[in-house]
C-alpha cells in the first residue's frame, strides 16, 4: 500500500511540476496576453493573402519534442473596419490545410469586455483537394509564413483566431506527427484557450 501511494504521490508531483512550469507572457505592447510552458522566441514574417496584400506579421513561438505553440498577431491599424471579412479568410486558409474537425465560435473575457472569435481545428492532409486549383499550395505558404513551420500530413492544428482593435490574432497550438503516440496531447489545447486580451485603457480584463 506504501509503494502505491508513493507511486500516485509521485505522479502528482511531476505532473503539478509540468504545470508550474507554464506562465503568462503578457504583451501590452500587441495588446494580448497568452501563457508558454517556457520563453518563447520572436521572429516576423509577411503577412500576405488575396485581401491582404502585405502585413507585418509578430511570431512567438515555442518548439517541444512533438508540440509547437505559436501566436501570431498581424498588424492591420489601417482595416480596422474589415475584421470580419479577414477573420473570414483566414479560417478559410486553415480549411485549406486539410480536414476540419471543428470550427466553432470562440469568446475570451467577461460580459460587455467579450473579444469574440472562432475556434477551428483541423488535421493537415496535402491531398485535400481545394475548391480551386492553388488554393492548397496558397493556404500552405500563408500557413508557413505565419508559423515557420510547415503543415505536414499528420500535424494536428488547434487554433484560437480573433479580430481585435485593428490585430489579426492567430493562437495555434500544434500536435506535430508522432509515430509512437497517436494520441491528441492536451498541451495544444491549454496554449489555444490561455488568451487574453489588454483593453482600450492597458488593463487587463478577467
Amino acid at each position: 500500500m506504501r509503494h502505491i501511494i508513493s507511486i500516485i504521490a509521485l505522479v502528482l508531483v511531476v505532473c503539478g511540476s509540468a504545470a508550474a512550469a507554464w506562465k503568462e507572457y503578457p504583451l501590452p505592447q500587441f495588446g494580448f496576453v497568452v501563457e508558454f510552458p517556457a520563453e518563447p522566441t520572436m521572429s516576423m514574417g509577411n503577412y500576405h493573402t488575396v485581401m491582404v496584400r502585405s502585413a507585418p506579421v509578430y511570431i512567438f513561438s515555442l518548439k517541444e519534442d512533438h508540440s509547437v505553440y505559436v501566436a501570431s498577431v498581424v498588424d492591420l491599424m489601417d482595416r480596422k473596419e474589415e475584421g470580419a471579412s479577414v477573420l473570414g479568410e483566414a479560417e478559410f486558409n486553415l480549411s485549406m490545410l486539410g480536414d476540419v474537425s471543428n470550427s466553432s465560435v470562440s469568446r475570451v473575457e467577461p460580459g460587455a469586455n467579450a473579444v469574440w472569435g472562432h475556434f477551428v481545428t483541423v488535421d493537415c492532409r496535402k491531398a485535400k483537394i481545394p475548391d480551386q486549383p492553388g488554393q492548397g499550395d496558397a493556404a500552405r505558404i500563408w500557413f508557413k509564413n505565419n508559423t515557420g513551420i510547415e503543415c505536414v500530413d499528420g500535424t494536428r492544428l488547434t487554433v484560437n483566431m480573433f479580430f481585435n482593435r485593428g490585430r489579426l490574432y492567430l493562437i495555434h497550438g500544434i500536435n506535430l506527427p508522432n509515430p509512437d503516440d497517436t494520441t491528441i496531447g492536451p498541451s495544444a489545447l491549454r496554449f489555444a484557450n490561455s488568451v487574453s486580451f489588454f483593453s482600450a485603457d492597458g488593463s487587463l480584463q478577467r
